[in-house]
């Protein structure tokens, strides 16, 4: 009898698990560090641009992603008619942020768009004084705007697992 009944709660389970993730997340960006292309290690790996002809060495894990995006706007044009974004982020990950664009103040870092290298930007002032990331110009305004609406939906997606347990 214990056996029947925790088969029907472990369907149960993956049941509710299935229907509550139906959002497949899209546009996702992450923010790397470059990593030194002569060392291999565990802590950095290869991503191509869209176009498979390069490839560039970038830290394993960002230093933030969109798991921190609240929502953002555009701005732009700049002159080859490419779009920036200005990103909210969220509190829990304002300070990662700030210390980052600190101490890197000035140099580039990649911009990583659902696994593929999309190009790189600037640390800026703005990142380390506010609780706005800004991305270079990197996009037409079609894929800019796609970007933006997808922010909320990721946010909303992938902050029901990532909240910290304690939260002032």
């Amino acid at each position: 009898m214990k056996k029947l009944s925790y088969s029907i709660l472990l369907a149960a389970g993956l049941l509710l698990l299935g229907s509550c993730n139906t959002y497949q997340p899209v546009f996702v960006l992450s923010l790397h560090e470059f990593a030194d292309p002569q060392i291999a290690t565990k802590l950095s790996k290869n991503v191509q641009d869209p176009t498979r002809q390069f490839s560039h060495t970038i830290q394993n894990f960002p230093f933030i992603d969109s798991r921190s995006f609240l929502f953002g706007e555009l701005y732009g044009p700049n002159e080859q008619g490419r779009y920036g974004l200005r990103i909210q982020v969220d509190r829990w990950h304002q300070a990662t942020m700030h210390q980052e664009a600190g101490a890197n103040l000035g140099l580039v870092y990649a911009v990583v768009m659902d696994g593929m290298y999309v190009g790189y930007s600037h640390f800026n002032k703005t990142m380390r004084d506010t609780e706005i990331l800004e991305i270079d110009p990197l996009w037409n305004l079609r894929d800019a705007q796609m970007i933006l609406d997808s922010i909320p939906k990721n946010y909303k997606h992938f902050d029901k697992w990532h909240k910290p347990f304690f939260q002032p």
